[in-house]
């Protein structure tokens, strides 16, 4: 991931939350309004222990933070997926591919939702 943002000039700070941190870490963007909301949001569907999808609903029943971009990260190319994705209002939808060449270009898409996204 790291790498796919430098290889496209994406300067950004880069947090990563494991699937058990992620609802405690959007309950907290509400709880305290002086911390921003993320600008984005990579969220990979399938995590141990946690539905991604679940964390995407937590984050659109957010208060303050419903309007985050998300782009779901996935090697499922289902179409429920795609659905569920579409229905949570998720920006962009990145089946994971087998070559780096390929990964890099998720830098390209994360620069694209960055530049559009209103400052916080």
């Amino acid at each position: 991931m790291r790498e796919a943002l430098r290889e496209h000039g994406v300067d950004c700070e880069l947090h990563v939350i494991d699937r058990e941190d992620a609802l405690s870490f959007i309950d907290g963007l509400d709880l305290d309004s002086k911390i921003p909301c993320p600008d984005l949001m990579l969220l990979d569907l399938y995590l141990p222990k946690r539905d991604g999808n679940e964390i995407l609903r937590h984050l659109r029943a957010s208060e303050l933070c419903a309007q985050t971009p998300v782009v779901i990260l996935t090697s499922s190319d289902e179409l429920s997926d795609h659905e569920n994705a579409d229905k949570n209002s998720a920006i962009h939808y990145f089946r994971k591919p087998s070559s780096l060449d390929k990964f890099l270009e998720l830098g390209m898409i994360v620069k694209a939702v960055i530049s559009r996204a209103p400052p916080s």
